[in-house]
């Protein structure tokens, strides 16, 4: 992130030297400029006989008419030699027009429609227009004033933004800036494909947001930089001014509720998110205020544009440091992306509120550091994301470990009888189980009065470790019972039949005890008895038989393997099925 701060750093820094070099080529005209209002067909030559009538005072901004006149002096010597340029802020205008006034009284006049005006743009949003006759070396040196007529202007900043400027100089600087703004949109766009790549699988809101303020920064700086003009030529000057407008307040609104909801919870305080919000979507509602009543020049319409962002920036700076205290880690990103924006935010405030002149390239750092802030809230999604990403696999694992722990045999590590009644109830859906046996260790009380319940344990771990490892679901149902769901064999085998498959399962069991519990001096037998699944039986029903089919082995004489009532046959003690 450093590393990315300091390459935005060095390419601002390289970028703005000619920036800095045009500035020093230029008149501003603020201090000297004075303004009169005529109806739309207010004609050059009334209007210089009206030269009086011009007002020059601090209330200079508020005039009457469809029609705005600026007059001003032609500073020759502040501006290089060559053709002299007026910009000036471009939304919303229409037609200009352009006069200057030799020192002989002679008025040269040129006229600019609106598609002449969009098609002067500069850089940042400015019209740059010939001052007539100033081409001319021999009749430069001989204008005295400049009148500058604007129809139907819809802000202030069109008249406060007015500058003299070397034409030459900002046709040099129109290409290295539009790739200047085209990077930062660039650079800006590509968190944007990032958010909406993991978006679709992750669905956290504030990704959400974070798009649509990046979505925000990229329009805003596509519009208000002039771009916009260059990709879409026939976009109007009223088309731009609603852009800038709308997008800058969207984007301060998502901002609100990405902020809200990108901080870890409980790091805001709930009384203080409400406030948050409030504040964020404010600037929203007065744009829709400005837009419903504009009709014509309105000089309040922009302070009030304006000072509709002060709430949300106290709201933000007290929610950082509110939610720091809090221990926040979130917020660092927010801290380091934001500053630099609520500093130019601020400047940008209180020039657009006319409280002061201020330097109108400090813009250029607003647009680096709305793009700055889109990376660095890229980084902190990315960490954000990771976090909860590692908080939901700590949860997933201990669910996981707690089901385990409540579906598990504590003893043997095997299914318990709760795992075993899921199985079944599942295998009804999916038939990968076709019949159910019990299986019960013979004598095994013997087995712990004789030799102890330690060794009485290692035989029933012994038993769950065999059966784990068969191909058949088991579980251990109850002290020395066992319950399995037998699959059955693939490849159509008959030895592989239920009876046949849990006979071969009883003779590894009676085998392994032997081996591995040499303390036991008589073999371990088991008897199990079996039953079919049929589609729509109950675990009870199904249990009942092979619990009944159980109680025939025993009774039949044990270690063997029953899969029918014997009890409804007339047999013999000591016949069964199968016997291991």
């Amino acid at each position: 992130m450093r590393i990315l701060a300091t390459f935005l750093a060095l390419l601002g820094f390289c970028l703005m030297l000619p920036v800095s070099g045009a500035t020093a080529a230029s008149a501003p005209l603020t201090d000297d400029l004075c303004t009169f209002g005529t109806g739309p067909n207010g004609k050059i030559a009334d209007v210089i006989a009206a030269s009086e009538k011009f007002n020059c005072s601090d209330s200079k901004y508020d005039f009457a008419g469809s029609k705005l006149w600026a007059k001003f002096p032609f500073k020759a010597d502040a501006v290089p030699p060559g053709t002299v340029e007026i910009q000036g802020d471009n939304n919303g205008l229409t037609s200009i027009s352009v006069h200057a006034q030799l020192t002989d009284n002679s008025i040269i006049s040129s006229y600019f429609s609106e598609r002449q005006v969009i098609d002067s743009w500069r850089p940042k949003g400015l019209y740059g227009l010939p001052v007539p006759g100033s081409e001319d070396p021999a009749i430069r040196d001989r204008i005295e004033t400049v009148y500058v007529s604007l129809d139907n202007p819809r802000v202030v900043s069109s008249i406060t933004l007015m500058e003299l400027k070397s034409k030459q100089k900002w046709d040099d600087l129109k290409l290295p800036l539009s790739a200047m703004f085209a990077l930062l949109c660039g650079m800006a766009i590509m968190p944007l494909i990032y958010n909406a790549f993991f978006y679709g699988a992750l669905r956290y809101s504030f990704m959400l947001w974070h798009s649509i303020m990046i979505a925000g920064t990229v329009v805003y700086t596509f519009s208000s930089s002039g771009l916009i003009f260059l990709v879409f030529p026939e976009t109007s000057l009223m088309t731009k001014f609603l852009l800038n407008y709308w997008t800058l307040a969207l984007c301060i609104a998502a901002s609100g509720f990405f902020l809200d909801r990108f901080v870890e919870s409980g790091k805001i305080a709930k009384w203080l998110r409400p406030v948050l919000l409030i504040s964020a979507v404010l600037p929203v509602f007065v744009t829709a205020y400005i837009f419903y009543s504009l009709d014509g020049y309105d000089n309040n319409l922009r302070n009030y544009y304006h000072a509709s962002f002060i709430p949300y920036l106290i709201a933000v700076l007290y929610t950082m440091g509110h939610a720091l205290r809090r221990g926040s880690k979130a917020i660092w990103f927010q801290i380091a992306a934001w500053t630099p924006i609520i500093a130019f935010s601020a400047d940008r405030i209180a020039r657009g509120m006319d409280l002061y002149i201020g330097i109108p390239e400090l813009d250029y750092g607003l647009y680096f550091a709305l793009v700055l802030e889109t990376i660095i809230l890229a980084f902190g999604v990315a960490n954000r994301i990771m976090r909860l990403r590692l908080r939901h696999e700590h949860t997933l694992r201990e669910q996981v470990e707690l089901t385990l722990l409540a579906e598990t045999d504590g003893l043997t590590a095997i299914s318990n009888r709760r795992a075993f009644e899921k199985a079944f109830k599942q295998n009804l859906i999916e038939r990968r189980y076709g019949h159910l046996a019990i299986l019960d260790i013979d004598f095994f009380k013997q087995v712990n009065d004789q030799y102890g319940h330690e060794i009485g344990d290692e035989v029933l771990r012994i038993v769950g470790r065999e059966l784990s490892s068969t191909r058949h679901f088991a579980a251990r149902i109850g002290g020395e019972e066992f319950a399995l769901l037998i699959r059955p064999d693939e490849r159509g085998n008959r030895k592989g039949n239920p009876s046949s498959e849990l006979t071969r399962i009883c003779e590894i069991l009676i085998r392994s005890v032997d081996t591995n519990v040499p303390e036991i001096q008589q073999p371990v037998t088991f008897s199990a008895g079996v039953a079919s699944i049929p589609r729509r039986a109950s675990l009870r029903a199904v249990m009942a038989i092979a619990d009944r089919r159980l109680y025939d082995a025993k009774n039949n004489g044990r270690n063997q393997v029953v899969s029918f009532d014997l009890s409804k046959l007339s047999t013999n003690p000591g016949t069964g099925t199968a016997a291991a």
